[in-house]
């Protein structure tokens, strides 16, 4: 299987707005002073939206999957207003006499190639489950709409 690749740009608005649907006003989100405060060197992006971003593709690459497990680990802060590259990878299929289960893997690079997540998860994946493969695509600020 080939990889899939995604490029996203994380904006201020985008962070803003996922804040407030998840009610997570952490500091270090929200507020460039107090990320600095805490070592970073300036807003970072909530570590579940990046999570959701992986769901996306997930969802894209196998219709019909159930995410089942997921486990992250952050390796760097994702800067808000930087561009992150997502690729997820099907590892390996798990064959049962009812199911087939995917174990995915997904990173996450800065644009200066820095590794800043990795991801492995277990999906159950539909009957005759293909891989769509994408080009890459970049998600407008605020728009949520890839180009």
């Amino acid at each position: 299987m080939d990889s899939v690749h995604r490029l996203v740009r994380i904006n201020a608005a985008e962070v803003e707005t996922f804040a407030r649907l998840a009610d997570d006003y952490n500091p270090i989100h929200v507020d460039a002073a107090a990320a600095r405060a805490a070592g970073f060197a300036g807003r970072i992006c909530h570590g579940a939206l990046l999570t959701s971003i992986v769901s996306g593709m997930l969802a894209h690459a196998f219709p019909g999957a159930v995410w089942m497990e997921h486990n992250i680990q952050f390796k760097r802060p994702a800067l808000v207003g930087q561009t992150f590259e997502f690729v997820l990878s099907l590892d390996e299929t798990i064959k049962k006499p009812t199911k087939t289960l995917g174990i995915v893997s997904v990173t996450v690079h800065d644009a200066a190639g820095n590794l800043l997540a990795t991801s492995r998860n277990v999906v159950l994946l539909p009957a005759q489950a293909e891989i769509t493969r994408d080009e890459p695509s970049l998600v407008g600020a605020g728009t949520g709409k890839t180009s």
